[in-house]
Formats: C-alpha cells, sequence, structure tokens
C-alpha cells in the first residue's frame, strides 16, 4: 500500500519532453546529473503537496510518506497522480517566473530588451498566470470531491449529488 514518486515523476517529465533546460547539466558525471534532477524533483514534489495545502486538507495526508524509499505510504488515486504532477510543472514554470522577475530587477529596461524582449517576458508571464489558475481550479475540484468515488462531497454526507 504505497505509491513510487516515480509514477508521479514520470507524467511531469513527459511534460518537459522538450525543455532542454530542465536536463541541461554540464561538466557534471551521470551520477551528479542524476542526483540534482532528483533533488529538484522531489523540491517540486514537496511545493506541490504544500501547494494543494494552501487550500484546505485533503482526505488523506499527503505528508504522510517516505523520501528515503521515494514513495507515499499510501496508495494515491489516479486523479490524485495526476494533480501532484500537474502542480509540479506550475512549479517548474514559477521557477521561470522568479528568474524573469530577477532579470528585470537586475537590468534596465533597454538592456533587457537586448536579452528578451518585453513581449516574450509577457507572454511567457502570462502562460505562467494561467497556468496557476489552472492549478487552484483542479485543486478546488479535487477537494471538493470524493478521492475514491470522484463525486462531489455534500453537506448532506452522502457523498453524491
Amino acid at each position: 500500500m504505497a505509491t513510487s514518486y516515480e509514477l508521479i515523476f514520470k507524467k511531469f517529465i513527459k511534460k518537459l519532453k522538450n525543455d532542454e533546460n530542465f536536463f541541461n547539466y554540464k561538466n557534471l558525471t551521470d551520477e551528479e546529473v542524476e542526483e540534482m534532477i532528483n533533488d529538484h524533483l522531489n523540491s517540486l514534489l514537496d511545493r506541490s503537496v504544500s501547494f494543494i495545502y494552501k487550500f484546505g486538507n485533503p482526505d488523506i495526508n499527503l505528508y504522510d510518506r517516505n523520501d528515503e524509499l521515494q514513495e507515499f505510504n499510501v496508495d494515491l488515486v489516479n486523479q490524485e497522480i495526476d494533480l501532484l504532477s500537474d502542480l509540479m510543472y506550475f512549479s517548474y514554470f514559477e521557477e521561470q517566473k522568479n528568474k524573469v522577475t530577477a532579470f528585470e530587477l537586475t537590468f534596465r529596461s533597454s538592456e533587457l530588451n537586448v536579452f528578451s524582449p518585453s513581449n516574450e517576458r509577457r507572454t511567457v508571464l502570462n502562460m505562467i498566470s494561467d497556468l496557476e489558475n489552472s492549478s487552484v481550479d483542479a485543486i478546488q475540484n479535487y477537494l471538493s470531491r470524493d478521492r475514491i468515488t470522484w463525486n462531489y462531497k455534500s453537506i448532506y454526507g452522502s457523498g453524491s449529488s
């Protein structure tokens, strides 16, 4: 009765198959690259779980995990695996938002446009904002449903509507 992080990580990595930045580690051994990627994946998973708890408490304890064995101590349903991989994707792009913001604080607008035109930055920031809105909607949908039946929860206790 456990769910391996690998199930979530594989779904997340499929979303990044064309993103060269995630896998771009120069002058490192294969072991160092693997360790860095694993650390990054675990960090993204941690942020994803924390993001869910900002909106409420799920029916299961998503903090009940074994990081050493790289698994949740409960069986996650497909919707939870999908939600966590989607939130990892959002968290990854949120890191890009932080880079854009830091870049904007470092350079004057005339210097900044040499590296990255404002339309490009605005497009990236809008995409990240859309991802965030979609993530919040997905979390609210998840929290409003019974995790096993996927029926809406009811204040009347039946679990279906």
